[in-house]
């Protein structure tokens, strides 16, 4: 079977994916998909017109397949050129001529890839490698650089080729090699699944088999730890949590994060406590979820969740292009100044780039400025007092599950940032309103829903800070849990006889 461009790419985000494409596996329709290969698509056409326009029609050759008699040609591009060998085949947006055949030892073709994307990233230069890593076994010889097109203004980046091509050639190796081992790769899910079409088939294995990697937070190394030991489930992992005693000299220190307690409340079904939560608010909390496109460093919503009396009020900051950024900026400084000592609570880092990249950004949109050094010193960043110390029975600390655990629910179902991507570039081609009540929509449900897990863990450390806990059968202190020790004086008391007098025989 053929090793396309396709299947490469699938190879670099998980080995699973690739065999199952090897294999010819069908996944489920993702909308998200389409949209990005809608996407890809429409800037490689936008690149072949503007080529078309600075350069004529004459020096563009369409949809050729190489090799064939290009040596007497005088274009001086090939746009959507298939290359093929026996065991390669790739679709390239373009080719460009730089030399005149025999005048180097390199190819006289230069790969390039469109990526309508700001920012290029290591997998770009890799599919670029393998472009050229075929072109150069059809021609014999290997080209020297490659090109890059990419972002709205379609910047050129050119790239030396030498070790990017070695590192593909492995990528290829590893792939051949698994196409001749009928065993199948290990299963295991990354970061990647959530835009992958075969999402639903992986977790649905991974929750019959108890991977870890349905951990999100556990790295490869550490689940390599864990299969050392023998542990290779969550429900197993479990069973390692071993409740310790912080001594007073490192009461200070922050307590470490357990994925062995994570499994235990999951297998338990029950939020467990460790340690004790240096959870305060001192102001009036205002929720705070923005919405943004990372690529370009931008944003383009900003959420607030009020309490005003009895009732909560949801104001969205909304800007129609980058030019209005800076407006939606003020205007949420602007609301914030109206509400007595404002205490901004968010979930994850991303709200906190949002702050000091926009006071850097726009540092004349406020005064006093000491009033926004106070506003982002004294946030809170409701996932770092969650992680290490609450632990609720969720594979994830996700804002997302945590929260649909809580009993939240969104309008959108299965909706994420991912989607919102989709969703804001839909918009800025279409204009149509329902996209932008629909991105409204979800910003101002995040923002409930942070507010219904900043409730949880009010309620949470006040029962912790009460002298006699009340029972609740939900929720587990660890400072609480009878201590076990593996190394103890006495007659052991073994499950099975079996068990006992192998015991017995090894002394």
């Amino acid at each position: 079977m053929l090793i396309t461009d396709d299947i490469f790419q699938a190879f670099l985000q998980c080995e699973t994916k690739s065999h199952l494409k090897l294999t010819g596996a069908a996944g489920d329709h993702r909308a998200f998909l389409d949209w990005e290969r809608n996407l890809i698509e429409d800037y490689k056409r936008q690149c072949h017109r503007q080529w078309r326009t600075d350069f004529g029609e004459a020096e563009c050759l369409v949809g050729e397949a190489f090799p064939h008699d290009l040596d007497n040609s005088l274009c001086r591009f090939v746009l959507d050129c298939r290359v093929r060998t026996q065991e390669m085949q790739s679709y390239l947006h373009a080719l460009e001529r730089v030399a005149a055949p025999g005048q180097t030892n390199h190819s006289p073709y230069m790969p390039i890839r469109c990526v309508p994307r700001e920012k290029i990233t290591t997998q770009d230069k890799l599919l670029l490698a393998f472009d050229a890593l075929v072109l150069g076994t059809v021609s014999g010889q290997a080209p020297r650089f490659g090109k890059i097109i990419h972002g709205r203004q379609q910047a050129t980046v050119k790239i030396e080729l030498a070790g990017w091509l070695d590192m593909a050639q492995r990528v290829v190796s590893k792939i051949a090699a698994q196409q001749t081992n009928p065993t199948p790769p290990p299963l295991i899910l990354n970061t990647h699944c959530a835009t992958c079409e075969f999402t639903a088939r992986c977790r649905q294995i991974a929750l019959e088999k108890d991977e870890l990697s349905l951990l999100t937070s556990m790295t490869a190394k550490e689940r390599q730890q864990q299969h050392a030991k023998g542990i290779f489930s969550v429900t197993q992992l479990s069973y390692t949590f071993r409740a310790r005693r912080k001594p007073k000299r490192f009461a200070a220190k922050p307590t470490k994060y357990s994925h062995a307690l994570r499994a235990l409340a999951l297998r338990e079904g029950k939020i467990h406590i460790a340690g004790r939560s240096a959870w305060h608010i001192h102001g009036n909390p205002v929720y705070l979820d923005v919405e943004g496109i990372p690529d370009r460093d931008s944003y383009y919503l900003i959420g607030l969740r009020i309490k005003s009396g009895g009732a909560y009020a949801q104001y969205s900051f909304w800007a129609n292009e980058l030019s209005e950024e800076q407006e939606i900026w003020a205007a949420f400084l602007e609301t914030l100044a109206t509400i007595d000592n404002p205490q901004l609570i968010h979930y994850g880092s991303y709200e906190t780039t949002f702050l000091k990249r926009m006071q850097a950004r726009y540092r004349d949109a406020v005064e006093p400025l000491a009033f926004l050094d106070q506003l982002i010193a004294e946030s809170v960043n409701v996932l770092s007092v969650i992680y290490a110390q609450i632990y609720f029975p969720t594979y994830s600390n996700g804002l997302k599950e945590i929260a649909q655990y809580l009993g939240f629910q969104w309008s959108e179902s299965g909706a994420s940032g991912l989607h919102t991507l989709m969703w804001r570039s839909q918009w800025e081609s279409s204009k149509a309103s329902c996209l932008k009540q629909k991105l409204v929509t979800y910003n101002a449900e995040d923002c409930e829903a942070l507010e219904r897990v900043v409730s949880t863990i009010t309620q949470l450390c006040q029962k912790q800070s009460e002298e006699a806990k009340p029972e609740d059968n939900n929720i587990v202190y660890t400072d609480t849990m009878k201590r076990e020790s593996l190394y103890r004086f006495g007659k052991n008391a073994f499950s099975m006889p079996e068990l006992e007098y192998i015991n017995h025989a090894v002394y």
